[in-house]
């Protein structure tokens, strides 16, 4: 498969979870720095997906866009949080606005009428918060919280369920010691791909 965004869209849209799959597999099998260089336009096929596709299309949206995150602030670690810190000409501008907009794609996907889309979010929002751990951004991790929270108290199930699912797995990095990051750092990059359908 060509690693481009008409690729990787053409792969989504077709609905195919043989397809699907691989371009998610691909995305998982990037550099970083790759996925940086991506993420503009590939992330506007996520919104797009999300906006006007069927159920599994919308879930295919979140698990891509999950993927495409790159995580370019697991490479500081032990390090400053600053320009200089991070690969290349990336910047910590360029990594606040990856997770400001993923972050809002998960908010929403929270809230979706198909269980499977906000399995996957409650399942993504995780790295978002572990960013924010690893950064120090405790103000970013504390608004995160109050988002989950003030969705929590607007929904019922079966929305709620998954709303509380994700707000554990973010609470989960609030009030933890930074020295613990090592141990969760171990072989991050060597992860195999989660099991299908997860």
């Amino acid at each position: 498969m060509e690693r481009t965004p008409a690729a990787f869209s053409e792969a989504l849209w077709s609905g195919d979870t043989d397809q699907v799959n691989r371009v998610i597999d691909e995305i998982h099998e990037m550099e970083l720095e790759d996925q940086a260089e991506l993420f503009d336009e590939s992330f506007e096929i996520c919104r797009e997906l999300y906006a006007n596709g069927d159920g599994y299309q919308r879930q295919a949206a979140i698990r891509f866009a999950a993927e495409l995150y790159p995580k370019l602030a697991f490479r500081t670690v032990g390090s400053e949080f600053t320009d200089d810190a991070l690969p290349g000409d990336h910047t910590t501008d360029e990594t606040a606005s990856h997770r400001q907009r993923l972050r809002e794609l998960y908010l929403d996907a929270l809230t979706d009428d198909d269980g499977r889309v906000r399995r996957a979010a409650a399942k993504a929002i995780k790295d978002l918060a572990l960013t924010a751990e690893i950064i120090e951004a405790e103000n970013e991790l504390q608004r995160l919280v109050e988002e989950l929270e003030s969705l929590k108290a607007s929904h019922t199930d079966p929305e709620r369920k998954h709303i509380q699912q994700a707000y554990e797995n973010v609470t989960f990095h609030t009030n933890k010691p930074f020295s613990v990051l090592s141990n969760a750092m171990d072989g991050i990059f060597d992860e195999s791909p989660p099991p299908r359908g997860s």
